[in-house]
């Protein structure tokens, strides 16, 4: 573990933290079974995959994913927008089949740490993704993780990720009425994307290095903690209560 000692650690173990996960490199990988999906749906609703090929989907939402693919093509905002939902039927339906068919796999101590966080009082557990709500919990249903998450902000509600922070803290408000500083909120992911969107919102970060980017590269932008993995499972607890 790598811990940023510039952070002002002065956050009390009582108060309520909620810890939101990305997934993609985070908790589990699929190894482009998402990107060859969202493909295919694309080719078969729009007759072309625009510059999806050469598109970096790394800590991007699946609405900016296909804006940039797209919009090369002459696609305008309100074309997409028309044929979002035919597109996500068409998605969703070959995500079922590429996730059973991949060799998909959840990442070292996923498991155990959301497990033990699930058991813990005080900490609330949801997910912060890029990816639309449905094929979120088609990649989750393979590892039977979705259980441990009480709510999430996908791509359906937000194109940008530094736009998520907020939609995560209203949910917690409205839905379970805890009115939660940002703060008491951990972002783990595996991108600059997501240090980044911690940072625009105050809130903590724990960067892990599972995904496709360099530790070095991870650490140049001063996430709060990084780790390689999520095995380390008393330790990431303990930076989540500091």
């Amino acid at each position: 573990m790598v811990l940023n000692k510039s952070r002002d650690n002065r956050h009390r173990r009582c108060e309520i933290k909620a810890v939101l996960f990305d997934i993609d490199g985070t908790l589990v990988k699929c190894f482009g079974a998402g990107k060859k999906s969202l493909i295919q749906a694309c080719r078969e609703t729009f007759g072309t995959v625009g510059k999806m090929n050469y598109v970096d989907f790394q800590g991007k939402t699946d609405p900016l994913i296909l804006r940039e693919s797209l919009g090369i093509m002459g696609f305008k905002e309100d074309d997409i927008s028309r044929n979002i939902e035919a597109l996500k039927r068409r998605y969703f339906h070959h995500l079922s089949i590429n996730m059973r068919d991949s060799s998909s796999v959840m990442l070292p101590g996923v498991r155990g740490l959301l497990d033990k966080l699930s058991g813990m009082e005080g900490v609330v557990l949801g997910l912060l993704t890029g990816n639309f709500r449905e094929s979120a919990r088609i990649k989750l249903d393979r590892f039977d993780l979705n259980r441990n998450f009480s709510f999430g902000v996908f791509g359906d509600d937000a194109a940008h990720r530094n736009d998520m922070p907020i939609i995560a803290r209203t949910m917690i408000k409205n839905d379970l009425g805890i009115d939660i500083p940002f703060r008491n909120i951990v972002i783990v992911g595996d991108t600059v994307y997501d240090i980044e969107c911690a940072k625009s919102a105050g809130a903590i970060s724990i960067s892990v290095g599972t995904g496709l980017l360099d530790r070095e590269i991870l650490l140049s932008h001063k996430p709060d903690y990084f780790f390689d993995d999520l095995s380390d499972v008393d330790r990431i607890i303990e930076a989540i209560l500091e």
